[in-house]
């Protein structure tokens, strides 16, 4: 497909190459869902639909309001975290969208921690069939998926804001996740 000069412009922003927001959110949720699938409710579903149009219209508080409220109503809704903090990146919200980031690393961590206390990990031992410990294993390896995509997030957004220090100690998180 050919582009127009302007159209190209209207593409770009002020750090390279960049997509138009509504084309950017709907291919992250594409890749989402070949990454780390889940499978969503209808209302997260139309939700998402609902942002997508918004933003479309270039009305980013409608956008930014209603993820909000998806996110605050299912807090571990962890893609709805990615989403948002990309939304406050497009509008030039650096600080909402580092600390949305890091609610949803936070998020991400305490339900790794759960998977990984001992009493629970007793408790599964003492569950019969492989079906269980198949679930058990691939949703603890998606929160590990979600943990290094927050930490990247974070430390670009950081590198973003000059903030050297707090980028160098996510990175260096994330080479410990990874080596774990």
């Amino acid at each position: 497909m050919l582009y127009r000069a302007e159209d190209v412009r209207d593409l770009m922003l002020d750090d390279g190459i960049r997509i138009e927001l509504a084309t950017r959110l709907r291919m992250m949720n594409r890749v989402l869902d070949c990454i780390v699938p889940d499978s969503p409710t209808e209302a997260v579903r139309e939700s998402i639909e609902i942002v997508l149009k918004a933003v479309g219209r270039q009305e980013m508080t409608q956008a930014v309001t209603i993820l909000e409220e998806v996110v605050n109503t299912n807090p571990f809704w962890l893609r709805g975290y990615l989403l948002l903090a990309t939304v406050y990146q497009y509008v030039q919200n650096p600080d909402q969208a580092i600390a949305t980031t890091e609610k949803g690393l936070a998020t991400c961590i305490n339900g790794l921690r759960l998977f990984s206390a001992p009493k629970w990990v007793e408790t599964v031992e003492r569950i019969k069939g492989p079906v269980v410990h198949s679930r058990i294993h691939n949703h603890t390896e998606r929160l590990r998926r979600y943990e290094r995509m927050f930490r990247h997030r974070l430390a670009m957004l950081q590198i973003r804001c000059g903030n050297l220090d707090e980028a160098i100690d996510q990175w260096s998180a994330i080479e410990e996740v990874h080596c774990a």
